[in-house]
């Protein structure tokens, strides 16, 4: 998150910015809203975890990202999907309980967040980045997914993916409310937000078409495998009407409020992560 000292320069900038030089100003919202604030965030509630497998994963051209791997490659693979501006890091307390389960545990880092490089970071290679560690890693039992992460996945789902399960922690599915809340807080200008979105859309335009025509299509999937939210009724960062919305599409989705867990405590609830792992062990008929 920005200090309140750089909350304060940032509005002052696009204040003088977007009066004077709104091409400049239309940028420098599109940098700021697609380069992570601090990539290598660590978890404080973080649980000790065995030294895990490294191995890449091509995404594009001259692009890799990291991958992990933990437990034994026998065993029923899960993959972890993390959310902005974290890592992999972040959902350790599910990669403990899914190796107690005996869970094969596959993670990565996303592109400029972590160990994992790249130019920029938005939704649309966020959604390739979930298909490039889908075509290495193979079929797994479930996808989990937090926030951003949880947008990636629903926009990769919509050229199928293969997995039997998804799990969704808190995700994000109205990309429009997420760019105003943001522009809102740092000052940003109505007119320079639109602007913004439509030049990150023309920016990464032959990533963004494989999934659908605009910002609202991208995110509406006719993948179908059961799947199971959790997101808490206080989470103030992405309220949880994202939930919602996405349930009323997806009309088989369960979803599971909490309260007072917040967008990133979430994670380290037990009674949620607990409620993921049995969900991934149960057989389809009993969902």
């Amino acid at each position: 998150m920005h200090s309140t000292l750089q909350i304060k320069l940032i509005r002052l900038y696009f204040w003088i910015v977007s009066r004077i030089a709104p091409k400049l100003a239309v940028y420098s919202a599109h940098r700021l809203f697609h380069y992570p604030i601090n990539s290598k965030r660590k978890n404080r509630n973080a649980v000790p975890l065995p030294a895990p497998e490294l191995f890449t994963i091509a995404l594009y051209e001259g692009i890799e990202l990291q991958g992990y791997r933990w437990g034994e490659k026998e065993h029923p693979k899960v993959l972890l999907v993390h959310g902005w501006s974290t890592t992999s890091q972040s959902m350790t307390h599910f990669t403990d309980a899914l190796l107690k389960a005996h869970y094969q545990v596959i993670s990565y880092d996303a592109l400029r967040h972590g160990d994992s490089h790249g130019s920029f970071s938005d939704l649309a290679s966020w959604a390739d980045s979930v298909r490039a560690v889908m075509d290495e890693v193979g079929e797994v039992e479930c996808i989990i997914a937090h926030s951003f992460g949880g947008a990636a996945v629903t926009v990769a789902s919509k050229l199928g993916l293969e997995t039997k399960k998804l799990a969704l922690i808190a995700p994000i599915h109205d990309i429009a409310s997420v760019a105003n809340d943001f522009a809102k807080r740092l000052g940003i200008p109505h007119h320079i937000v639109e602007a913004m979105r439509t030049y990150t859309w023309h920016h990464n335009q032959t990533h963004f078409e494989k999934y659908g025509k605009n910002w609202q299509d991208i995110l509406n999937s006719p993948f179908h495998v059961p799947t199971l939210i959790y997101h808490d009724t206080q989470d103030k960062e992405i309220p949880i009407f994202h939930s919602e919305h996405l349930c009323q599409k997806w009309t088989w989705a369960e979803l599971r409020p909490t309260t007072g867990l917040g967008h990133r405590t979430i994670l380290d609830d037990n009674s949620v992560v607990e409620g993921v792992v049995k969900f991934i062990q149960a057989s389809k008929g009993h969902l």
